[in-house]
């Protein structure tokens, strides 16, 4: 940057604005300095008045003596003139006067031409350039003007010698060598601090960068929550989540993401699919509340690194209403409204599944026709609403018998079928059997007590080389046909009953059903 640029001859700053930046911001540096030169300079001269005592007796004790007062007391003066400085400008006039007080005075004191004098013109200047707190024009004038105004007091009033050239140049010489060690050292000194300020500057931009992240974290209306990767330990959950779960999601000791799951299979799934592919976008799992509820999410995660440890940040999507229509809308296409037991279309479907499954493995499978005797009659003298309740307890009297692989299904009316994988023909004899005299004693609930009900039953097995369960359907039709024509309330079975007394055998009812 432009503001940045340093000087080739200075080492301080060509932008004067960025110059005075960096001297306020070390103006406290700047004083402590200060008032340290002014107090080891007092102190210093204050000892030296034991050397200058030597002079005592001759003429050069007059001079010594108020010069070397005049440093102490310019040194106190400017020392307490510094606690009242405000600014890099004030404190540099300050130091300015002393400087020029101090030079003449010890222009003076050299003139003793003395080792401790010519030591005075060597070190004076050196400590303006090194230890004197200023600019370096300030600097570069003092060390200068201190080094003529040493050398006129030191070489005055005698005569040069053959010594003065080459003391001359040894003055030259140590100016531009000090003046190039202080543009050195200004050069460094600012370089660092365009380091600490791009630091600085870098640390605010690190910060406001993750507030505002933060703060995007937490106003997202999805619940987010980040977790450890290995452990599952929770570590921020935003708003949402929190107002989401009831309170921080934190349940269980110790406080992981497992205890969220309601099945801990299903984290270990998805941090299988982490491991796969870095992400997960969609994943259905259920999880628990702070209330204890339950509910059906969509997780979407990926895994980040914080301060070096693995974490993973998740969102969850709620889709318990989904899940719930779609438990609906899947009830209403597959179950019969009323009963809640199968419907034709489902029966079907089931009955495909089943016969494949007994192709390749050869378990026999038995299907059923039942069918309520005289439901009209039923209808007609009870209503509509007695027959609705006679159908529901049929429904339910039928699951209460039936093993849980079997199927009960409607097909329509009064008219239901039963699918017994795994069922031999003599056993689905036992069970319908059963079945029917279970009905002939049943009593319909919210019903007057004189409703009675039996029911016709056809079964037929399934023959190994059938592919799918329309025949062995419309066999048992068939047999259920028989039933009805010898009287009623009868099991009848397709494969081993003569159905040539029934009369007229009409086309299947459950084939017409089917095609």
């Amino acid at each position: 940057m432009t503001t940045n640029k340093l000087s080739e001859l200075s080492g301080e700053y060509v932008d004067e604005r960025m110059e005075d930046s960096f001297r306020v911001e070390r103006f406290a540096e700047t004083v402590r300095q200060g008032r340290l030169l002014l107090v080891v300079s007092a102190i210093l001269n204050v000892l030296f008045f034991a050397s200058d005592w030597r002079f005592y007796g001759e003429t050069h004790f007059f001079v010594a003596i108020p010069a070397r007062a005049v440093v102490v007391a310019v040194s106190l003066v400017c020392l307490f003139a510094f606690r009242r400085c405000a600014s890099p400008s004030q404190a540099q006039r300050v130091i300015v006067a002393w400087e020029v007080v101090t030079a003449l005075a010890v222009g003076f004191l050299v003139s003793s031409h003395s080792d401790v004098a010519i030591f005075a013109v060597i070190v004076l200047p050196a400590i303006y350039y090194l230890a004197v707190p200023t600019p370096f024009r300030s600097k570069l004038m003092s060390g200068i003007g201190c080094s003529i105004v040493l050398l006129t007091g030191f070489m005055l009033p005698q005569t040069p010698g053959a010594t003065t050239p080459g003391l001359i140049l040894a003055m030259v010489t140590m100016n531009v060598a000090l003046a190039l060690v202080v543009a050195q050292g200004n050069r460094l000194r600012r370089l660092e601090w365009s380091a600490t300020l791009s630091e600085r500057r870098a640390n605010a931009e690190l910060a406001e960068s993750r507030k505002m992240l933060e703060h995007i974290f937490m106003a997202v209306p999805i619940p987010l929550v980040v977790t450890q990767r290995e452990s599952g330990k929770l570590i921020q959950a935003n708003h949402a989540a929190i107002c989401y779960f009831g309170g921080m999601p934190t349940f269980g000791e110790p406080h992981t993401a497992d205890s969220i799951y309601i099945d801990a299979a299903e984290r270990a799934a998805f941090l299988a699919l982490l491991d796969k592919d870095g992400r997960v976008d969609s994943l259905e799992v259920g999880i628990r509340l702070a209330s204890g509820e339950r509910r059906d999410v969509l997780l979407a995660g990926s895994t980040v690194d914080l301060d070096g440890t693995p974490c993973i940040i998740t969102g969850a999507v709620d889709i318990s209403a989904r899940k719930a229509m779609e438990a609906r809308l899947e009830n209403l296409a597959t179950k019969d409204p009323l009963t809640q037991v199968a419907n034709r279309t489902q029966f079907f479907a089931i009955a495909e599944r089943e016969i494949s499954r007994a192709n390749r493995d050869k378990p026999p499978i038995c299907v059923v026709m039942i069918d309520l005797d005289y439901f009209k009659l039923i209808n007609d003298a009870f209503g509509h609403a007695a027959g609705d309740l006679t159908l529901q307890a049929f429904a339910e009297l039928c699951r209460s018998l039936v093993r849980d692989q079997d199927h009960l299904a409607r097909l329509g009316g009064e008219e239901f079928a039963l699918l017994l994988p795994g069922c031999a023909r003599d056993e689905a004899l036992i069970v319908c059997e059963r079945l029917r005299v279970s009905v002939e004693n049943m009593r319909v609930d919210g019903a007057p007590a004189s409703l009675r009900v039996t029911v016709s039953v056809g079964i037929s097995e399934v023959a190994l080389d059938e592919n799918n369960i329309l025949p062995a359907l419309a066999r048992a039709d068939l047999a259920l046909y028989g039933a009805k024509m010898r009287g009623r309330n009868k099991v009848v079975d397709a494969n081993h009953e003569d159905l040539a007394d029934c009369g007229e055998v009409p086309q299947p009812r459950a084939l017409l059903v089917a095609v």
